[in-house]
């Protein structure tokens, strides 16, 4: 089996904002917040062949646990992992309770 050699949280002001209704707060590279993202979304468990990306669409409840309202892609085994990596884990970071953020990240392959 392939091991991933680089996993990557590419956080950016890029965001697919057509894609959801609201429109959701990005989340930039380099801050706290997508430090602990990526970190959250470190090593997963499946062989990713190819480069994959996404954009997560979450907000931040009372307890200051991210619950993920949608993940924008087509691969199905990628939208498991976001979820189950990231739904109800609390976050450090100092986010607005309620409001929408998105976080478009890509996973890339080992070469």
């Amino acid at each position: 089996m392939k091991r991933f050699k680089l996993f990557l949280l590419a956080l950016g002001l890029v965001a697919s904002t057509t894609a959801f209704a609201a429109n959701p707060a990005p989340i930039v590279e380099g801050n706290p917040t997508s430090k602990e993202l990526k970190k959250l979304l470190n090593d997963p468990e499946f062989i990713v062949e190819h480069d994959m990306q996404a954009d997560v669409l979450f907000t931040i409840n009372d307890e200051n646990e991210i619950k993920v309202l949608s993940v924008a892609t087509e691969n199905e085994e990628l939208v498991n992992y976001v979820k189950s990596r990231l739904n109800n884990e609390t976050l450090d970071a100092d986010l607005e309770t309620g409001k929408q953020y998105v976080v478009p990240f890509r996973i890339k392959a080992e070469k």
